[in-house]
């Protein structure tokens, strides 16, 4: 028997939850598989006989792609860094609603430190980094942590961007009028995706922020700054969030970042008991697909908060699932709150929202679906992008 092995490259899925709907950051890391070539060869010849066999191997298969803990490299005499180990998984629900984890996890944050207390040594997800003075100059390099600073008061001065689009997304900018200069002033360091290195360098940041989804980079940042790294994903916003806090010396005492999170969470409790169970249907149009987004995500979370029901077709494990325009009726609910990313014209998005499909679905129908902001629903997560959802969707599930 050929013995030879095969390499299974697969994209780096963190903290149990599927990279799909996520920033499309894909590092990618090797899997042997460990298979030899003829048992390889008997899955693909008996797909149509054994097609449930074979789709069971390659589930358990894939199911090695999740990330191991990183390593952080500490290569600045202003920052300390010790490797991660657990990486605090957090599941999406397999059925039913699922709750955004509402505090640091395990091991992570300021521990005893006081709020505004330096020399202070954060835990977070790829180890644990001194932060030697209060942070003045900040790059928020991930989804989210813009959102997160400017909600604690603070503004960066380094940020990078979603794909065509600008630093500062609208409803940071009009959320607050007061940092308009500073926001303008920030310094670009390129894609979320793919930040640039040399220009963040030059802004010399002393501290970087970045979620998981960037730690094959966080050796290379610690180089630069002290660097913390949050878990990222839609359904962590609350944990990142505190996580934050306690980076910049604001973390789960006095009324900073814990008492801000409280209260966007009471205000989604209360205005949510105000308006009864419609099955809420979230849905996003984008230039190379269409998604529905379920339960374990950012806008997910918040309706579990407001104890508002999804259609049985959004109750999946992944953050979100892609959805054809030949069964966008999936989709329905008693409302559909949906956004276009960019230009429509790059979308499908006018031709399925003129189809047959979607306008005979009962949502429709009732005039029940209502365009959003895709910023703060889909493409950022965070306290003040948190604040805009609870309150659209309770000012038009109200009426």
């Amino acid at each position: 028997m050929n013995n030879t092995r095969f390499t299974l490259i697969c994209p780096r899925t963190r903290h149990g939850v599927s990279p799909i709907g996520a920033d499309p950051v894909t590092p990618k890391r090797k899997i042997r598989l460990g298979l030899p070539y003829p048992l390889i060869g008997v899955f693909v010849r008996t797909l149509g006989s054994k097609a449930v066999l074979a789709v069971a191997v390659v589930g358990g298969l894939l199911a090695g792609c999740s990330s191991g803990s990183g390593d952080g490299d500490n290569g600045s005499s202003q920052n300390k860094n010790t490797s991660g180990g657990d990486r605090n998984l957090v599941s999406g629900a397999s059925e039913g609603p699922s709750v955004a984890p509402g505090a640091v996890a395990a091991g992570m944050g300021a521990g005893s430190a006081e709020d505004g207390e330096f020399p202070r040594t954060v835990g977070h997800f790829e180890g644990k980094t001194e932060i030697r003075s209060t942070p003045e100059k900040i790059a928020a390099l991930s989804t989210g942590q813009l959102d997160d600073l400017l909600t604690l008061g603070i503004v960066p001065t380094v940020t990078t961007r979603a794909d065509n689009a600008g630093p500062a997304p609208d409803y940071l900018n009009d959320a607050f009028p007061a940092y308009k200069k500073q926001l303008a002033a920030m310094t670009d360091a390129g894609t979320r995706t793919a930040p640039n290195l040399e220009t963040l360098a030059a802004a010399k940041p002393d501290l970087i922020l970045i979620n998981d989804s960037l730690g094959d980079l966080y050796p290379k940042l610690s180089k630069i700054a002290p660097t913390v790294v949050t878990a990222g994903n839609g359904i962590n916003w609350k944990r990142d969030l505190l996580l934050v806090g306690d980076a910049v010396g604001k973390g789960d005492k006095g009324d900073k970042a814990q008492e801000l999170l409280d209260g966007i969470v009471s205000d989604a409790v209360t205005r949510g008991k105000q308006l009864g169970d419609p099955a809420v249907s979230m849905v996003r149009f984008t230039p190379d697909r269409t998604r529905m987004f379920g339960v374990s995500s950012f806008t997910g979370s918040i309706a579990v908060d407001m104890g508002l029901s999804r259609p049985k077709s959004e109750q999946f494990k992944a953050i979100s699932q892609d959805i054809g325009a030949e069964s966008i009726d999936v989709a329905d609910g008693d409302w559909i709150f949906y956004s276009v990313q960019g230009d429509v014209s790059k979308t499908d998005a006018a031709s399925v929202l003129a189809g047959p499909l979607w306008t005979s679905m009962k949502a429709v129908k009732a005039g029940h679906a209502v365009k959003v902001d895709d910023d703060p629903w889909y493409l950022n997560a965070g306290p003040t992008a948190a604040r805009l959802v609870v309150r659209q969707l309770a000012d038009t599930l109200g009426k």
